[in-house]
């Protein structure tokens, strides 16, 4: 990236209490200035007041892993921080999240991301000489569940409404689906909305480097500033057990796309949170133990989400030029769900659900050799395990109402020599996994619900 200024500065963030703003500030070399600014819709905690330390800890780790989608323009070798002083595990911390969560866009871009990040060696231009540490105050007993419109949080929410737990959803910058999500749902509903700068899609236009960013984990900053605004002492994600699988290797390390959302993620940022926002403010995974294939047959149960969620992202743009549908169905996101579903619904419900029935779609069928591994590797979005994948359509092709689509018919004969015991890979996809960090009661209360 020749012609780019080599260093980025984070410039700290303002709290604006009257207009219920928080503006995280940024610099690329001395001219290029970027203003990202957070509306919390609420009265934000006063100074003085026993939620402030907990509230300025989490906007200034919001302030550093936000800046990674300014960061992204150019990749500068030399960062500056500003008002902020991190002590060594808070650098490794971020580097880790810079390094791993740009991974699928260093790929992408030809680029050796590790290479250039260096928070080890970051200048920091503060008065401070010690880190943040976590604040003790108690929040109300609440769990807020960060609301994406899939499936995944979805059963979330009923999973915590069956165990009789207090619920308040959240989500930024929601979309139509969102919206109709929480709609549905009947629950409390929360938002905080993120203004990126213009300028940095002016600059993508003019040639700027562009790329996938950890946003699982920016979300999760998001809300826990969120926390000692509207009052909840839990956050809760929908992050399944399939997320832990990458999508290619380069150089011997595995690149994943959905990296924010893997357990060894999830599990850093809770221990951040412990360490440096709040001693009481948990963060996990509720559906950790579960595969996506179990968790579209608890989507099933209810058909009170039917017409209002998605997990198809092209609804999710940021400027789209027109108005998305629902579902493209013409996507990886789309065909996984569709397979995923078919496998718990009857065939007239899950294709009223996506419009069409993406199984009997000849021009589907490269795609869905990309999810079982039959193809190139597997696609860069939030989709389940090769092997899920596989078992998934093989146990369709036992199915009359399923067995003579296109796909289907194309596939499974391809498929069946490579995994003789597809059934016993269902089996084990419908078995909890003892791998995960929930506590012992909502470990009880996820048991419960999944018998």
């Amino acid at each position: 990236m020749t012609g780019w200024p080599d260093t980025f500065t984070f410039d700290g963030f303002a709290i604006d209490e009257a207009a219920r703003e928080v503006v995280l500030k940024y610099r690329l070399g001395d001219d290029l200035a970027f203003r990202e600014v957070l509306g919390f819709d609420a009265p934000l905690p006063a100074v003085g007041s026993p939620l402030r330390a907990g509230f300025e800890a989490a906007l200034e780790a919001l302030h550093i892993l936000a800046g990674v989608s300014y960061y992204k323009v150019c990749v500068p070798r030399h960062l500056v921080i500003r008002d902020t002083f991190l002590d060594d595990g808070q650098k490794k911390f971020f580097q880790s999240l810079y390094v791993d969560g740009l991974g699928e866009f260093g790929v992408r871009n030809n680029i050796d991301v590790a290479s250039k990040v260096d928070f080890l060696n970051a200048r920091f231009d503060t008065a401070r000489k010690s880190a943040r540490a976590a604040s003790d105050v108690t929040l109300p007993r609440k769990s807020a569940v960060l609301l994406g419109g899939g499936k995944d949080s979805l059963v979330s929410v009923e999973m915590l409404r069956a165990g009789g737990e207090p619920i308040t959803l959240f989500a930024v910058n929601p979309k139509k689906p969102i919206l109709a999500c929480a709609a549905a749902s009947d629950l409390p509903f929360v938002k905080v909305t993120r203004k990126l700068d213009p300028l940095l899609f002016e600059l993508n236009a003019k040639g700027a480097l562009n790329g996938h960013v950890p946003i699982t984990a920016i979300v999760s900053l998001i809300a826990m500033a969120a926390s000692f605004v509207h009052g909840f002492d839990t956050v809760v994600l929908s992050n399944e057990r399939s997320a832990d699988q990458g999508n290619v290797t380069v150089a011997g390390h595995e690149v994943n796309h959905q990296f924010s959302k893997t357990s060894g993620a999830e599990l850093e940022l809770a221990n951040y949170v412990s360490r440096h926002i709040a001693r009481n403010l948990a963060y996990f995974s509720l559906l950790r133990p579960l595969s996506e294939a179990h968790i579209g047959q608890l989507m099933a149960r209810s058909t009170r989400y039917d017409q209002a969620f998605t997990s198809c992202n092209r609804s999710f743009q940021i400027n789209p030029k027109e108005e998305p549908k629902r579902w493209c169905g013409d996507c990886p996101k789309c065909r996984f769900t569709f397979l995923i579903l078919a496998n718990a619904m009857e065939k007239g419900r899950i294709e009223s659900i996506l419009g069409k029935n993406m199984l009997d779609d000849p021009s589907q069928i490269t795609g869905y050799e990309e999810l079982m591994g039959l193809s190139g590797h597997k696609p860069w979005e939030c989709v389940g395990e090769i092997a899920e994948s596989g078992a998934a359509l093989l146990r369709l092709a036992a199915r009359d109402e399923w067995k003579d689509t296109a796909i289907v018919r194309a596939l499974a004969p391809r498929l069946a020599p490579l995994m003789p015991d597809w059934r016993g890979v269902w089996q084990e996809l419908m078995t909890p996994s003892s791998e995960h960090f929930l506590s012992p009661h909502y470990s009880m209360l996820l048991d419960a619900y999944v018998r």
